[in-house]
Protein backbone atom coordinates (compact mmCIF):
# COMPACT_ATOMS: atom_id res chain seq x y z
CA UNK A 1 0.00 0.00 0.00
CA UNK A 2 1.45 3.53 -0.88
CA UNK A 3 2.16 5.97 1.38
CA UNK A 4 0.55 9.28 1.22
CA UNK A 5 3.66 11.85 0.33
CA UNK A 6 4.60 14.52 2.33
CA UNK A 7 3.15 17.94 2.12
CA UNK A 8 5.53 21.07 1.77
CA UNK A 9 3.88 22.10 5.26
CA UNK A 10 4.43 18.84 6.96
CA UNK A 11 8.25 18.59 5.75
CA UNK A 12 8.60 22.46 7.58
CA UNK A 13 7.10 21.36 10.38
CA UNK A 14 9.52 18.23 10.95
CA UNK A 15 12.22 20.14 9.83
CA UNK A 16 10.95 22.41 12.70
CA UNK A 17 10.34 20.02 15.44
CA UNK A 18 13.63 18.79 14.98
CA UNK A 19 15.20 21.62 15.04
CA UNK A 20 13.61 22.61 18.64
CA UNK A 21 14.51 19.19 19.75
CA UNK A 22 18.11 19.38 18.26
CA UNK A 23 18.28 23.01 20.59
CA UNK A 24 17.09 21.35 23.59
CA UNK A 25 19.88 18.54 23.29
CA UNK A 26 22.38 21.46 23.20
CA UNK A 27 20.80 23.15 26.11
CA UNK A 28 20.76 20.29 28.06
CA UNK A 29 24.51 19.85 27.54
CA UNK A 30 24.97 23.27 28.05
CA UNK A 31 22.81 24.11 30.94
CA UNK A 32 24.33 21.55 33.64
CA UNK A 33 28.41 22.69 32.04
CA UNK A 34 27.32 25.95 33.36
CA UNK A 35 25.58 25.08 36.59
CA UNK A 36 29.30 22.71 37.18
CA UNK A 37 31.61 25.62 36.66
CA UNK A 38 29.01 27.92 38.95
CA UNK A 39 29.68 25.78 41.92
CA UNK A 40 33.06 25.60 41.11
CA UNK A 41 33.45 29.21 41.59
CA UNK A 42 31.42 28.85 44.62
CA UNK A 43 32.23 28.46 48.62
CA UNK A 44 32.46 24.61 48.68
CA UNK A 45 30.17 21.95 48.53
CA UNK A 46 29.01 22.58 52.01
CA UNK A 47 26.73 25.32 51.14
CA UNK A 48 22.74 24.08 50.94
CA UNK A 49 22.59 25.87 47.38
CA UNK A 50 25.88 24.26 45.77
CA UNK A 51 24.66 20.61 47.24
CA UNK A 52 20.79 21.00 45.53
CA UNK A 53 21.98 22.61 42.41
CA UNK A 54 24.31 19.37 41.99
CA UNK A 55 21.68 17.23 42.94
CA UNK A 56 19.40 19.16 40.32
CA UNK A 57 22.02 19.16 37.37
CA UNK A 58 21.50 15.62 35.69
CA UNK A 59 17.84 15.67 35.90
CA UNK A 60 17.23 20.00 34.49
CA UNK A 61 18.88 18.15 31.42
CA UNK A 62 16.81 15.56 31.16
CA UNK A 63 13.49 17.74 32.09
CA UNK A 64 14.86 20.38 29.00
CA UNK A 65 14.66 17.38 26.36
CA UNK A 66 10.90 15.87 27.34
CA UNK A 67 9.83 19.85 27.44
CA UNK A 68 11.65 20.11 23.97
CA UNK A 69 9.97 16.75 22.57
CA UNK A 70 6.89 17.99 23.77
CA UNK A 71 6.74 20.81 22.25
CA UNK A 72 7.79 19.13 19.01
CA UNK A 73 5.54 17.15 18.73
CA UNK A 74 2.83 19.66 19.19
CA UNK A 75 4.22 21.35 16.40
CA UNK A 76 3.18 18.68 13.94
CA UNK A 77 -0.40 19.06 12.50
CA UNK A 78 0.21 15.41 11.31
CA UNK A 79 -0.15 13.90 14.83
CA UNK A 80 -2.86 16.07 16.13
CA UNK A 81 -4.90 12.85 16.38
CA UNK A 82 -2.34 11.84 18.47
CA UNK A 83 -2.60 14.76 20.66
CA UNK A 84 -3.96 13.21 23.60
CA UNK A 85 -1.54 10.12 24.21
CA UNK A 86 1.22 12.91 23.77
CA UNK A 87 -0.25 15.16 26.54
CA UNK A 88 -0.49 11.48 28.94
CA UNK A 89 3.28 10.34 28.20
CA UNK A 90 5.00 13.55 28.19
CA UNK A 91 2.84 14.53 31.96
CA UNK A 92 4.04 10.12 32.93
CA UNK A 93 8.26 11.40 31.64
CA UNK A 94 7.88 15.23 33.44
CA UNK A 95 6.67 13.61 36.77
CA UNK A 96 9.39 10.72 36.76
CA UNK A 97 11.65 13.46 36.20
CA UNK A 98 10.72 15.85 38.94
CA UNK A 99 10.78 12.45 41.05
CA UNK A 100 14.39 11.40 40.13
CA UNK A 101 15.48 15.32 40.80
CA UNK A 102 13.52 15.38 44.17
CA UNK A 103 14.82 12.00 45.01
CA UNK A 104 18.42 13.12 44.02
CA UNK A 105 18.13 16.76 45.98
CA UNK A 106 16.62 14.74 49.41
CA UNK A 107 19.74 12.24 49.03
CA UNK A 108 22.29 15.04 48.59
CA UNK A 109 20.77 17.05 51.73
CA UNK A 110 21.08 14.20 53.81
CA UNK A 111 24.38 13.75 52.78
CA UNK A 112 25.63 17.05 53.65
CA UNK A 113 23.45 16.74 56.90
CA UNK A 114 25.51 13.51 57.91
CA UNK A 115 28.81 14.99 57.09
CA UNK A 116 27.83 17.96 59.67
CA UNK A 117 26.76 15.16 62.31
CA UNK A 118 29.73 13.28 61.93
CA UNK A 119 31.52 17.26 62.72
CA UNK A 120 29.24 17.36 65.75
CA UNK A 121 27.54 20.66 64.05
CA UNK A 122 24.27 18.49 64.27
CA UNK A 123 22.02 17.02 66.79
CA UNK A 124 20.68 14.25 64.77
CA UNK A 125 23.17 10.84 64.50
CA UNK A 126 24.26 9.85 60.88
CA UNK A 127 23.32 6.25 61.40
CA UNK A 128 19.73 7.33 61.65
CA UNK A 129 19.61 9.03 58.60
CA UNK A 130 19.87 5.89 56.02
CA UNK A 131 16.24 4.29 56.94
CA UNK A 132 15.17 8.32 56.41
CA UNK A 133 16.98 8.53 52.81
CA UNK A 134 14.91 4.73 52.21
CA UNK A 135 11.55 6.14 53.16
CA UNK A 136 11.83 9.13 51.19
CA UNK A 137 12.74 7.20 48.58
CA UNK A 138 9.70 4.90 49.03
CA UNK A 139 7.39 7.58 49.53
CA UNK A 140 8.41 9.66 46.66
CA UNK A 141 8.35 7.10 43.85
CA UNK A 142 4.98 6.12 45.40
CA UNK A 143 3.74 9.17 44.86
CA UNK A 144 4.82 9.52 41.75
CA UNK A 145 4.27 5.84 39.97
CA UNK A 146 0.11 6.84 41.26
CA UNK A 147 0.35 9.70 39.69
CA UNK A 148 1.62 8.62 36.66
CA UNK A 149 -0.98 5.57 36.62
CA UNK A 150 -4.09 8.07 36.66
CA UNK A 151 -2.56 9.79 34.00
CA UNK A 152 -2.31 7.14 31.71
CA UNK A 153 -5.67 6.02 32.55
CA UNK A 154 -5.23 3.69 35.16
CA UNK A 155 -8.41 3.42 37.90
CA UNK A 156 -5.44 4.02 41.65
CA UNK A 157 -8.75 4.56 43.88
CA UNK A 158 -9.17 0.48 44.13
CA UNK A 159 -5.00 0.45 44.27
CA UNK A 160 -5.41 2.99 47.25
CA UNK A 161 -7.99 0.90 48.90
CA UNK A 162 -5.68 -1.93 48.96
CA UNK A 163 -3.12 -0.03 49.84
CA UNK A 164 -4.43 0.69 52.74
CA UNK A 165 -5.80 -2.00 53.95
CA UNK A 166 -2.35 -4.26 53.14
CA UNK A 167 -0.54 -0.86 54.91
CA UNK A 168 -2.85 -1.34 57.75
CA UNK A 169 -2.13 -5.12 58.03
CA UNK A 170 1.30 -5.08 57.67
CA UNK A 171 1.54 -2.19 60.65
CA UNK A 172 -0.05 -4.62 63.39
CA UNK A 173 2.27 -7.51 62.30
CA UNK A 174 5.40 -5.52 62.30
CA UNK A 175 3.76 -3.30 65.28
CA UNK A 176 6.81 -4.51 67.32
CA UNK A 177 9.38 -4.36 65.05
CA UNK A 178 8.11 -0.77 63.88
CA UNK A 179 8.22 0.14 67.89
CA UNK A 180 11.97 -1.16 67.95
CA UNK A 181 13.06 1.12 64.70
CA UNK A 182 11.26 3.96 65.75
CA UNK A 183 12.27 4.21 69.67
CA UNK A 184 16.09 3.47 68.01
CA UNK A 185 15.06 6.42 65.36
CA UNK A 186 14.56 8.81 69.18
CA UNK A 187 18.04 7.17 70.76
CA UNK A 188 19.75 7.99 68.01
CA UNK A 189 18.26 11.73 67.27
CA UNK A 190 17.99 12.81 71.11
CA UNK A 191 21.82 11.54 71.54
CA UNK A 192 21.01 10.82 75.91
CA UNK A 193 23.16 7.99 74.78
CA UNK A 194 26.12 7.49 72.10
CA UNK A 195 28.39 4.30 71.48
CA UNK A 196 30.62 4.52 73.74
CA UNK A 197 28.91 5.55 76.75
CA UNK A 198 29.00 3.71 79.99
CA UNK A 199 25.28 3.10 81.05
CA UNK A 200 23.64 2.02 84.10
CA UNK A 201 20.15 1.02 83.25
CA UNK A 202 17.61 1.10 86.20
CA UNK A 203 16.30 -2.53 87.18
CA UNK A 204 18.85 -3.85 84.40
CA UNK A 205 22.62 -4.01 83.30
CA UNK A 206 25.74 -1.64 83.36
CA UNK A 207 27.98 -1.60 81.11
CA UNK A 208 29.75 0.30 77.87
CA UNK A 209 27.52 0.45 74.40
CA UNK A 210 28.79 -0.91 71.82
CA UNK A 211 26.06 -0.78 69.60
CA UNK A 212 22.73 0.93 68.66
CA UNK A 213 21.17 -0.95 66.23
CA UNK A 214 17.55 -0.69 64.42
CA UNK A 215 16.29 -3.36 66.78
CA UNK A 216 18.59 -3.45 69.88
CA UNK A 217 20.99 -1.91 71.62
CA UNK A 218 24.13 -4.16 72.74
CA UNK A 219 26.06 -3.25 76.15
CA UNK A 220 28.77 -5.26 77.09
CA UNK A 221 29.12 -5.40 81.05
CA UNK A 222 32.08 -5.59 83.57
CA UNK A 223 31.96 -9.21 83.27
CA UNK A 224 32.37 -9.16 79.63
CA UNK A 225 28.54 -10.52 78.87
CA UNK A 226 27.03 -8.82 75.80
CA UNK A 227 23.27 -7.76 77.05
CA UNK A 228 21.25 -7.18 73.84
CA UNK A 229 17.97 -4.83 75.23
CA UNK A 230 15.03 -4.23 72.41
CA UNK A 231 15.38 -0.31 72.13
CA UNK A 232 11.19 -0.03 72.71
CA UNK A 233 12.51 -1.50 75.95
CA UNK A 234 15.68 0.62 76.67
CA UNK A 235 13.76 4.10 75.44
CA UNK A 236 11.47 3.86 78.48
CA UNK A 237 13.87 2.77 80.94
CA UNK A 238 15.56 5.21 83.48
CA UNK A 239 19.40 5.46 82.56
CA UNK A 240 21.94 7.09 84.62
CA UNK A 241 24.42 8.36 81.36
CA UNK A 242 28.06 8.50 83.10
CA UNK A 243 29.72 9.70 79.76
CA UNK A 244 27.33 12.02 79.24
CA UNK A 245 28.53 15.60 80.43
CA UNK A 246 31.81 15.01 82.39
CA UNK A 247 33.21 11.63 82.19
CA UNK A 248 34.18 11.71 86.30
CA UNK A 249 32.57 10.01 88.85
CA UNK A 250 32.99 9.02 92.50
CA UNK A 251 34.33 5.83 94.25
CA UNK A 252 32.39 5.90 97.32
CA UNK A 253 32.50 3.35 99.97
CA UNK A 254 30.20 2.99 103.66
CA UNK A 255 31.39 1.26 106.81
CA UNK A 256 31.08 1.15 110.05
CA UNK A 257 33.28 1.32 113.32
CA UNK A 258 32.38 0.56 116.85
CA UNK A 259 31.10 3.11 119.53
CA UNK A 260 33.80 3.27 121.41
CA UNK A 261 36.61 3.26 118.58
CA UNK A 262 38.67 6.22 118.72
CA UNK A 263 36.87 8.34 115.93
CA UNK A 264 40.13 10.74 115.38
CA UNK A 265 42.46 8.12 114.58
CA UNK A 266 39.82 6.44 112.41
CA UNK A 267 39.65 9.50 110.35
CA UNK A 268 43.53 10.10 110.26
CA UNK A 269 44.13 6.37 109.52
CA UNK A 270 42.07 6.45 106.78
CA UNK A 271 42.61 9.46 104.96
CA UNK A 272 46.19 8.67 105.48
CA UNK A 273 45.23 4.91 103.11
CA UNK A 274 42.87 7.37 101.46
CA UNK A 275 45.68 9.29 100.08
CA UNK A 276 47.93 6.57 99.50
CA UNK A 277 46.00 4.64 97.16
CA UNK A 278 45.63 8.37 95.23
CA UNK A 279 49.06 8.53 94.88
CA UNK A 280 49.12 4.55 93.73
CA UNK A 281 46.32 5.13 91.31
CA UNK A 282 46.90 8.54 90.14
CA UNK A 283 46.51 7.46 86.44
CA UNK A 284 42.84 7.32 86.88
CA UNK A 285 42.25 9.53 90.22
CA UNK A 286 41.44 13.19 89.65
CA UNK A 287 44.01 14.79 91.60
CA UNK A 288 42.37 18.23 91.44
CA UNK A 289 39.52 16.44 94.01
CA UNK A 290 41.02 15.01 97.53
CA UNK A 291 39.59 12.55 99.15
CA UNK A 292 36.95 12.81 101.59
CA UNK A 293 36.08 11.24 105.05
CA UNK A 294 32.49 12.14 106.51
CA UNK A 295 30.94 10.60 109.33
CA UNK A 296 27.64 10.30 108.34
CA UNK A 297 25.28 8.70 111.25
CA UNK A 298 25.40 7.51 114.84
CA UNK A 299 23.81 4.92 117.20
CA UNK A 300 23.78 2.83 120.15
CA UNK A 301 27.01 0.62 118.66
CA UNK A 302 28.30 2.35 115.69
CA UNK A 303 29.21 5.15 113.76
CA UNK A 304 28.70 5.13 109.95
CA UNK A 305 31.62 6.55 108.20
CA UNK A 306 31.11 7.74 103.79
CA UNK A 307 34.90 7.68 102.14
CA UNK A 308 34.83 8.95 98.62
CA UNK A 309 37.70 9.20 95.56
CA UNK A 310 37.00 10.89 92.10
CA UNK A 311 38.19 8.90 89.08
CA UNK A 312 38.29 9.88 85.70
CA UNK A 313 36.04 7.16 84.34
CA UNK A 314 33.03 4.93 85.28
CA UNK A 315 35.40 1.70 84.53
CA UNK A 316 37.45 2.44 86.98
CA UNK A 317 35.45 2.54 89.89
CA UNK A 318 35.17 -1.03 90.56
CA UNK A 319 38.83 -1.62 90.56
CA UNK A 320 39.40 1.21 93.10
CA UNK A 321 36.26 0.38 95.13
CA UNK A 322 38.34 -3.39 95.85
CA UNK A 323 41.82 -1.94 96.29
CA UNK A 324 40.19 1.41 98.80
CA UNK A 325 38.35 -2.25 100.81
CA UNK A 326 41.71 -3.83 100.96
CA UNK A 327 43.57 -0.69 102.34
CA UNK A 328 41.35 0.36 104.89
CA UNK A 329 40.43 -3.28 106.45
CA UNK A 330 44.03 -3.96 106.81
CA UNK A 331 44.76 -0.42 107.97
CA UNK A 332 42.03 -0.80 110.85
CA UNK A 333 43.59 -3.93 111.77
CA UNK A 334 46.67 -2.35 112.07
CA UNK A 335 44.94 -0.06 114.00
CA UNK A 336 43.36 -2.61 116.09
CA UNK A 337 40.36 -1.06 115.54
CA UNK A 338 37.17 -3.27 114.08
CA UNK A 339 34.85 -2.84 111.48
CA UNK A 340 31.35 -3.16 113.04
Amino acid sequence: MDTMPWTPEQQAETVRAIAIFGGAVILAWVVPTLIAMLMRRGRGDAEIGSTVMRAIRGPLGGLLIVQALFIALHTLSYLQSESHAIDRVWFSFTVAVFAYAIQRVAARLLQWYAERSVRGDTRIDARSLPILRRALNVAIWLVSGLLILDALGVQISPLLAGLGLGGLAVALALQPMLANVFASSYLLSDQSIRVGDAILVQGGPSGTIEDIGWRATRIRTLDHDLVIIPNSVLAQSTMTNFDAAAPETDVTLTLSVPIAADLELVERACLDELARLCEEARDVVVASVPPSFHYEGIDAARVRILVRVRVDSWRAVADLRHRMILRLHSRMRAEGVSLA
